[in-house]
């Protein structure tokens, strides 16, 4: 389960009737209502009682003239196989241990699931404003919330266990795609995707809290990322050309899950260079204290040949590259490649892999290229 809150989108007035109807209506092509339900409202809880009990709704949101925001629009996402495991009593119980967690136990609210091929979510619309004492409440931190009540209902009953977005954690965050794994093993240089993992906790945190496409475009430039329509799905890509699926980094950053989210994609309207220390540069993939010179000189070495197209130049169009060639007059450049070797094997067996690591002693120097 990924629980998901859909923010208010900015310029856009705050209308809880669209939203009850909406869920009422499944109104997404190809997607049709599943079950149905009204919580504390005199008006009923069927959705033969929606209309009356919107104005119910509608009525209490009207003391609070002063609030802009009084919706709190929560999606829960379920996998494959685990429609087939719940009645419509466990889905209820499910939004109320949802609503009980958040502090809208009490709070009216409209809720139902729809049904799209594989795609089984609930919605979940709370009205903010509390029916009797007309507090507005707003949880704090909700989607640690929202993951502890997910992890404790995949257990209650027996479905799929989906770590994601609202758990702060990371999902496989050593496994890259195989196309960051070669660029790494061709060049032994940090690839964009570990770049992207290696930040992700703080990335998806800022996009928690984005409202608008411009104000997610922000958050990913901070860290060198660009965000690309690509097919039908969306990518992440870096300035240097390197590539990856946007739902790699998190499923409630795929196309779908954002353009819930903010609408249409809209592409970024500025595009300046990073200047920030999290910015995506090339940099070695271990770090070693022999590291530092070599990578200068490497460095040095690329800006001085850079204009000249020889075989040399060709031959040093990475960091791999160089220390072969420098290794029949460098002991260091050996040693880097001993360790980067050594790395890759460990990673590669699945023995070592928070990388990139540090090697606290140099490995055995092998006269073997």
């Amino acid at each position: 389960m990924i629980a998901t809150k859909i923010g208010k989108k900015s310029g856009v007035p705050d209308n809880y009737t669209r939203l009850g109807e909406y869920i009422a209506a499944a109104e997404e092509k190809g997607e049709k209502l599943h079950q149905f339900w009204i919580r504390n409202c005199d008006a009923g809880t069927n959705i033969e009682d929606l209309d009356l009990a919107l104005l119910e709704i509608e009525a209490v949101r009207r003391q609070k003239p002063d609030i802009a925001d009084k919706t709190y629009h929560l999606v829960v996402s379920f996998r494959p196989g685990d429609q087939d495991k719940l009645t419509t009593d466990d889905l209820m119980a499910i939004e109320a241990e949802y609503a009980k967690a958040l502090g809208y136990g009490d709070h009216q609210r409209v809720a139902g699931t729809h049904i799209n091929t594989d795609n089984f979510h609930m919605h979940i619309a709370f009205n903010k404003v509390h029916p009797e004492t007309l507090k507005v409440v707003t949880p704090h931190r909700d989607f640690k919330i929202l993951a502890k009540v997910s992890r404790e209902m995949e257990k209650k009953f027996g479905l799929a266990i989906d770590p994601g977005m609202t758990d702060g954690k990371e999902r496989a965050s050593n496994k890259l795609s195989p196309t960051a794994r070669n660029y790494e093993a061709h060049t032994w240089q940090e690839s964009f995707q570990r770049h992207v993992l290696k930040h992700r906790n703080e990335i998806l945190e800022g996009l928690r809290k984005a409202k608008t496409w411009q104000e997610t475009h922000e958050v990913l430039a901070r860290y060198d990322i660009s965000l690309k329509l690509r097919g039908n799905g969306m990518i992440l890509m870096s300035s240097d050309g390197q590539a990856m699926k946007a739902s790699q980094l998190d499923r409630s950053c795929s196309k779908k899950m954002l353009e819930e989210r903010f609408g249409v994609f809209t592409a970024r309207r500025e595009k300046t260079q990073c200047k920030s220390k999290r910015c995506y540069k090339s940099r070695p993939l271990m770090r070693h204290r022999n590291t530092p010179a070599l990578w200068r000189r490497y460095l040095s070495t690329r800006k001085i040949i850079h204009r000249q197209p020889s075989l040399k130049v060709r031959a040093l169009r990475n960091w791999k590259m160089f220390l072969l060639m420098e290794a029949y007059q460098d002991p260091l450049a050996m040693v880097l490649i001993n360790a980067h070797r050594e790395l890759l094997s460990l990673s590669k067996s699945g023995t070592y892999r928070d990388l990139p690591f540090r090697h606290k002693t140099a490995p055995r120097i092998s006269t073997k290229l």
